[in-house]
């Protein structure tokens, strides 16, 4: 999560610097994509985990 974290500080940086709107856009696409990965990574180790605990598995 800190990864996330300091890649959207530096996606926030770049952005205020940034003076054309497609270029402001396209850096905030970034961020989108970089939390939805951060999600799915999450969700697919939450699956993993619910899988090697489960019962039915042991």
């Amino acid at each position: 999560m800190e990864n996330l974290d300091w890649l959207i500080s530096q996606i926030d940086e770049l952005q205020t610097q940034e003076t054309t709107f497609a270029n402001k856009a396209l850096l905030e696409a970034a961020k989108d994509v970089a939390k939805e990965q951060a999600k799915r990574l999450e969700q697919a180790e939450m699956e993993l985990d619910g899988r090697i605990w489960s019962p039915t598995n042991w």
